[in-house]
C-alpha cells in the first residue's frame, strides 16, 4: 500500500547524475511506499500559457537570433514572446506568406529563421518579418543543416538536397534511394554527415561523397519481421561522439562514430534499464549528459548514460502543471529552460525556477482511518527526522521517515480535541506548549522505555482563557499572551505565574488577545495583539508604555499586530491588513512595505529570519522571502507549487538553512543554497507602434518619422526573458525628453503626446525575475518632423513674400509718385493749352475794343462777344479739368450726369433728339481718374464731332457691361465721311490718344452718306 508521497524538486540543474540517482535509490528503498519509478514530481513542468496560439500540436521549437521563441505547428508558425503568440501562416495565392501550414523544422540564423513545411522551404526576416518562399521541386522539407556560409542541406520526403541561398540553386545528392525520406540531419564535424530515414541511417562523406547505409540488425523486430521497415526518427551527437537515434517501435540507439557498434535499448515496462516507451520523436542532451526523449506514445523519458536508467514523465500527471498527450518536439534556449511541445500544447521545465518539494502526511487513527487535511498550527523540529506539529485537534508526532503523524495528546496524557497553537524549547532542551490554559513540558522520561517522554502540566487560577501566544526571553522565562485574559509570565525554575496589567484604561484593564512579543533589552518587552497597537512594558517596573509615531498615531493606536521579529537594531512589524512595518529599537523612522512595494497581500502571521540577511514571512496569499539590505521581495505561491497560498501556517527554519512551510495536509521543503539563479540579462524587443490606436510593424534598426499632427503614440516592448516572466521588469527614456530613467514595474508599454520638432532616441531596457538588469537598452530613433511653417523652406518664402510685398508698395508708391507729377503736368498743360491761350486771346481782343470803343462801336461789340465766348468756354475747360482730378466723381454715375449735362446743353440747343441707354449695373462701377477724364474727353469729341458736322437728325447713345468690359458706343444717321480722305484736324487722333491712355479699344466707322458709329471698350479695374 502508498502510504505517503515525497516530491522533490530537481532545482539545481548542475547536479551531477550520480549524486541524482542516488537520492532516487535512498527513497526508492529507504521509503518504497513514498516513490516509484515513475514519481514525475521531481521535475516542475510549468503549462505555457497558449493566448494566440490556434493550434496545440507542436512539431518543431526554435529561438531566433533575437531572442523570440518560434513554434511550428499542423497550422502555421507561431512566435512567442513570453506573454503572447503571433501568427504566420499559408495562404493560397498569396506569395508573401508560408509556402505551407505545417511547420517541420526550423533553423535560425543571424536576422533570419529558415523554415521547412509540407509546401517547402521558407526564410523569414525576424527583423521586418518579410517572408521569401524558395520551390523545393514541391517537396516536404523535415530538416535543415548548415553546410557552410552559402549553402544548406536539406532532408525532405524525397532525397536529400543542397540549396545555394545565394543563388537559390537546388542539387540533389547522389546515394541516397529515390524515395528516400529523410527525418534528421546530423553533422560529426569531421567530415560526416548521418542521415536518418524511415528505413535505416545512412553516413555520407562530405569529402568524397559515399554513401554507407546501416540497417541494424536488432535481436527484436517490430511486428517480428526482420525486413519491415525500420523508421529512423531524430539523432544528435553528444559530447563523446557518439550519435543517438531514436526509432519507431524500436527503442534507442546509439551508435559510435568511431568503432560502428551499435547500442540498443528497447521497450519493457517497470525496469529502469528499458526504455518505457517504443517510439521516440526527438532527443535532446542537457549539460550533464542526460537524453531526453519526447515519446510519441506520452509523456517525456531522461536517460542518465552513466547509470543506464530511464526516468519517465508520463501523460498521466498528479497535479496542476502536467504533460498532455503525446510529446513531439524539445528544444533547449538560450538561458537552459527546456521547452517540450506535444499534440495539445507546450510545457516546459525552467531549471531557475524555484518550486518548492511538497511532503504529505496522513493520520492514521487506532480504528485504521486515515486522514490528511489536518494543518498545524506551529511546528518544531527535532532529531531523527521527527517533528512536534501543534494542531486544533491537539499535539502530534510527525515521522518524516515513515509519513505518519501519531496523535501524542493520549501518549502524553493530555486533554483531548484542545488546539496547540505554540511548540517552543527553552535553552535547557525542554520542550514547552500551550493547551487551552494550560502550560505544558514536555521532557525525557528517562525511568521509562516504553514512554520515553513525560508530560508536565502547569497551571493559574488567573489565566481563565486560551494561550495563543508562549514566547522564551534570554533569562529563559515563559511569557504567556492569552486570547482574553492578559499578559502572564512564567519562571520555570521558580514555578511561579507573574499577572502583568495594563493600566492605561484602568487599574484592573487588561489587554485582549495577545499575539505577539519581542524582547528588546534585559528590561523592556514589546507587545502587540488584536487592535492594541504597539505596547512596552518595562518588565522592571511593571509598567506599560504606547508606542506612537506623530505621522501615523491615528493608525498605530488601534493597529493589529500579528508578529513581531527583531534583528540587530532593525524591528519588524507583522500586521493585519497594514502590510509589514519597519522601525528601529529606538522606534525612529517607521517605514510601510505593501503590494505596491511586491507583497502579495498586506496581511502578515509569521515572521522568520535566516543566515542569509532574508526575512520569511507568511500571508494570505503565499510565502514571501524579503531581503532585507535591497529589499527585494520573491513570492512563492500556487506557480511554485504551492497549492494554497492562503493555507500557510507555519514556517521553521532549520541549523542548515532548510525551510519547512506547513499548509494543510503537507509541509513545503526547500533550501534557498539549491536556487539556481537565473543571471542571463533579458534583451528587450520593441514589438509594436501605436499612433491614434492604428498599429504600425517596427523594424529592428528602423528610424521612425512621424508628422507634427501625429502627435499621440505609444510603444510596446517585451523582455525575451522566458522564467517567471510575471516578474520581468522595465524602464525606459526618452533621449531629449526626459533626463532619468522611468521605472515602469511590469507595464510593457509607453505613451507620449505633443512632442515638440526633433529627434529623439527612445530607450528601453529590462530586469529579468532576478532583478538583473540589461544595461545595454534597446534603442529606438524617433523624429518628429516639423510642421511646414516650422521649415527652412517656409522661412525662405516668407522672407521673400515679404520682400516681395515691401517691393510692390515700393514700386506702388512710385508709381502714385509718377502719376501725381504726370496730373501735375498735365493740369499744367491742360491749363496752359486750353486757359493761357483762351486768357492771352481775351487780353487782346480786349486791348483792341478799349482802342475801338470810341470809334468803331461795331467792332467793339463784336470783340466783347468774342470775348465773352471765349471766357465761357474757359470756364468749361477749368470746370472739366476741375472734375476729371475730383476723386470723388470717379464712379461711373457722375461721369454719366457729366455727360447728360453735355448732352443737354450741345444737342438739345440744336434741336437735336437722341438717345442715351444705360446698363443698370453700370452706374455703382468705378473707374480711375485717368480713364474718366479720357472718357469724357472721347465723348465730347464724339458728340461734338456729330452735332456740328454731321448733318444727323438723331444720335444714339449706349453705354453697356459685359463681365469687366464696358463699351460705349455713339452712332448717329447722318452724312458720315470717308475714314481714309480724312488729312487734316486733330480730332480722330486725339480720340485715338486718349483711349490709348485709358487702355481702350476705340473703333471708328463711317461712310458716306451713312452715318458715323464711334465705339470704345474699356476695362472696369474694380467691379461688383
Amino acid at each position: 500500500m502508498k502510504t505517503g508521497e515525497i516530491r522533490y524538486s530537481l532545482l539545481n540543474h548542475n547536479t551531477t547524475c550520480f549524486l541524482h540517482y542516488i537520492i532516487i535509490i535512498f527513497l526508492l528503498f529507504i521509503v518504497p511506499h513514498q516513490l516509484n519509478a515513475q514519481d514525475i514530481s521531481n521535475l516542475h513542468i510549468e503549462k505555457v500559457q497558449e493566448e494566440g496560439l490556434t493550434n496545440d500540436c507542436i512539431l518543431s521549437i526554435n529561438q531566433d537570433s533575437n531572442g523570440f521563441l518560434w513554434f511550428g505547428t499542423k497550422e502555421g508558425l507561431f512566435r512567442y514572446d513570453g506573454y503572447s503568440f503571433k501568427a504566420f501562416r499559408n495562404f493560397p495565392g498569396d506569395s508573401s506568406t508560408l509556402t505551407g501550414n505545417q511547420i517541420e523544422c526550423l533553423y535560425p540564423e543571424k536576422n533570419n529563421l529558415w523554415i521547412g513545411s509540407d509546401g517547402g522551404l521558407s526564410r523569414i526576416d525576424i527583423n521586418t518579418q518579410n517572408i521569401k518562399n524558395f520551390n523545393c521541386y514541391g517537396l516536404k522539407v523535415n530538416t535543415i543543416l548548415k553546410k557552410n556560409d552559402s549553402i544548406f542541406w536539406v532532408g525532405t520526403a524525397s532525397g536529400l538536397f543542397q540549396f545555394n541561398k545565394n543563388n537559390y540553386h537546388w542539387t540533389k545528392v547522389p546515394g541516397f534511394e529515390k524515395s528516400t525520406f529523410i527525418n534528421s540531419l546530423t553533422d560529426d564535424h569531421n567530415g560526416h554527415l548521418y542521415v536518418t530515414t524511415r528505413n535505416g541511417f545512412y553516413c555520407y562523406s562530405k569529402l568524397t561523397g559515399v554513401c554507407k547505409y546501416y540497417r541494424p540488425d536488432l535481436p527484436t523486430f517490430p511486428q517480428g519481421d526482420k525486413n519491415a521497415p525500420l523508421s529512423f526518427s531524430k539523432s544528435l551527437l553528444d559530447n563523446q561522439g557518439n550519435l543517438w537515434i531514436g526509432t519507431w517501435d524500436a527503442g534507442l540507439l546509439r551508435f559510435n562514430t568511431k568503432t560502428e557498434k551499435i547500442k540498443t535499448w528497447f521497450y519493457k515496462t517497470d525496469d529502469l534499464h528499458f526504455l518505457p516507451y517504443k517510439i521516440i520523436s526527438d532527443l535532446l542532451q542537457d549539460e550533464n549528459g542526460n537524453i531526453w526523449l519526447a515519446n510519441k506514445e506520452g509523456g517525456l523519458t531522461i536517460f542518465c548514460p552513466s547509470k543506464n536508467k530511464f526516468i519517465n514523465y508520463p501523460v498521466e500527471w498528479a497535479g496542476e502543471s502536467r504533460i498532455s498527450g503525446a510529446v513531439i518536439s524539445l528544444f533547449r534556449d538560450k538561458s537552459g529552460t527546456f521547452w517540450i511541445g506535444t499534440e495539445n500544447g507546450i510545457v516546459k521545465y525552467d531549471p531557475h525556477y524555484v518550486h518548492l518539494s511538497k511532503t504529505t502526511y496522513q493520520l492514521k487513527t487506532d480504528t485504521g482511518l486515515i486522514y490528511t487535511h489536518f494543518a498545524p498550527l506551529t511546528m518544531l523540529k527535532e532529531k531523527d527526522g521527527l517533528w512536534w506539529m501543534g494542531m486544533y485537534e491537539g499535539l502530534f508526532m510527525y515521522d518524516q521517515k515513515k509519513g505518519f503523524i501519531q496523535d501524542y495528546s493520549k501518549v502524553l496524557g493530555l486533554p483531548a480535541n484542545f488546539a496547540v497553537f505554540n511548540i517552543l524549547k527553552d535553552k535547557s532542551g525542554a520542550t514547552w506548549l500551550s493547551v487551552k490554559n494550560m502550560l505544558v513540558k514536555v521532557s525525557e522520561n528517562v525511568n521509562n522505555r516504553n514512554h520515553p517522554l513525560q508530560a508536565e502540566i502547569f497551571k493559574s487560577p488567573d489565566i481563565k482563557s486560551s494561550i495563543y501566544i508562549l514566547y522564551i526571553d534570554n533569562e529563559n522565562r515563559i511569557w504567556i499572551g492569552t486570547h482574553s485574559n492578559g499578559i502572564f509570565r512564567f519562571d520555570p525554575e521558580a514555578r511561579k505565574f507573574i499577572s502583568y496589567h495594563y493600566n492605561t484604561m484602568g487599574p484592573e484593564s487588561k489587554i485582549n488577545e495577545i499575539r505577539a512579543f519581542c524582547e528588546l533589552s534585559k528590561d523592556s518587552l514589546l507587545i502587540g495583539g488584536m487592535h492594541t497597537g504597539l505596547i512596552l512594558l518595562h518588565t522592571n517596573t511593571g509598567r506599560f508604555e504606547k508606542i506612537t509615531w506623530n505621522n501615523i498615531n491615528k493608525l498605530v493606536s488601534d493597529l493589529t499586530i500579528n508578529e513581531l521579529y527583531k534583528k540587530d537594531k532593525d524591528l519588524w512589524i507583522g500586521t493585519d491588513y497594514y502590510g509589514l512595518w519597519a522601525t528601529n529599537t529606538q522606534f525612529k523612522n517607521p517605514q510601510i512595505i505593501t503590494v505596491n512595494d511586491g507583497l502579495p497581500s498586506m496581511s502578515v502571521s509569521t515572521i522568520v529570519g535566516d543566515k542569509q540577511n532574508n526575512l520569511w514571512l507568511l500571508t494570505n496569499a503565499g510565502a514571501v522571502k524579503f531581503h532585507i539590505p535591497d529589499r527585494k521581495i520573491t513570492q512563492f505561491n500556487k506557480k511554485d507549487g504551492i497549492q494554497s497560498p492562503d493555507g500557510l501556517t507555519s514556517i521553521v527554519i532549520d541549523d542548515n538553512s532548510n525551510i519547512s512551510i506547513a499548509s494543510k495536509g503537507c509541509i513545503y521543503s526547500f533550501n534557498p543554497a539549491n536556487f539556481v539563479k537565473n543571471t542571463h540579462p533579458p534583451e528587450v524587443s520593441i514589438t509594436d507602434l501605436r499612433i491614434f490606436d492604428k498599429d504600425y510593424t517596427i523594424h529592428k534598426g528602423e528610424t521612425i518619422r512621424l508628422n507634427y499632427n501625429q502627435n499621440y503614440f505609444s510603444f510596446e516592448y517585451v523582455a525575451l526573458n522566458y522564467t517567471q516572466s510575471r516578474l520581468n521588469k522595465y524602464a525606459y527614456k526618452m533621449d531629449g525628453l526626459d533626463k532619468s530613467w522611468n521605472i515602469a514595474g511590469s507595464r510593457r508599454y509607453v505613451s507620449y503626446a505633443n512632442l515638440d520638432e526633433g529627434t529623439y532616441v527612445f530607450n528601453v531596457k529590462a530586469c529579468n525575475n532576478e532583478g538583473i538588469w540589461n544595461n545595454t537598452p534597446t534603442k529606438l530613433v524617433l523624429i518628429v518632423n516639423p510642421p511646414f511653417w516650422h521649415r527652412w523652406w517656409f522661412y525662405l518664402s516668407l522672407c521673400v513674400l515679404v520682400l516681395s510685398i515691401i517691393y510692390i508698395i515700393y514700386r506702388y508708391n512710385m508709381n502714385q509718385f509718377k502719376m501725381r507729377l504726370q496730373l501735375r503736368d498735365n493740369i499744367a498743360r491742360d491749363l496752359h493749352d486750353d486757359i493761357g491761350s483762351t486768357l492771352s486771346s481775351i487780353n487782346i481782343f480786349s486791348k483792341i475794343a478799349l482802342q475801338k470803343i470810341s470809334t468803331d462801336k461795331r467792332s467793339s461789340s463784336e470783340l466783347l462777344q468774342k470775348i465773352s465766348d471765349k471766357s465761357e468756354r474757359t470756364l468749361d475747360a477749368l470746370s472739366d479739368i476741375v472734375w476729371s482730378i475730383n476723386t470723388r466723381n470717379d464712379g461711373l454715375d457722375n461721369f454719366l450726369m457729366k455727360a447728360r449735362e453735355y448732352l443737354s446743353e450741345v444737342l438739345e440747343a440744336q434741336c437735336i433728339p437722341y438717345d442715351f441707354s444705360i446698363d443698370p449695373e453700370i452706374e455703382h462701377l468705378k473707374i480711375g481718374m485717368v480713364s474718366r477724364k479720357e472718357l469724357y474727353l472721347i465723348f465730347k469729341e464724339a458728340i461734338c464731332n456729330a452735332s456740328k458736322y454731321s448733318g444727323c437728325t438723331f444720335i444714339q447713345i449706349c453705354l453697356t457691361r459685359h463681365k469687366s468690359v464696358c463699351k460705349l458706343t455713339i452712332s448717329d444717321n447722318g452724312k458720315g465721311f470717308n475714314i481714309n480722305a480724312v488729312s487734316s484736324g486733330n480730332g480722330l487722333y486725339n480720340m485715338g490718344q486718349r483711349a490709348k491712355k485709358m487702355g481702350a479699344d476705340l473703333y471708328i466707322e463711317s461712310d458716306e452718306n451713312k452715318g458715323t458709329l464711334v465705339s470704345l471698350s474699356f476695362h472696369i479695374p474694380r467691379f461688383r
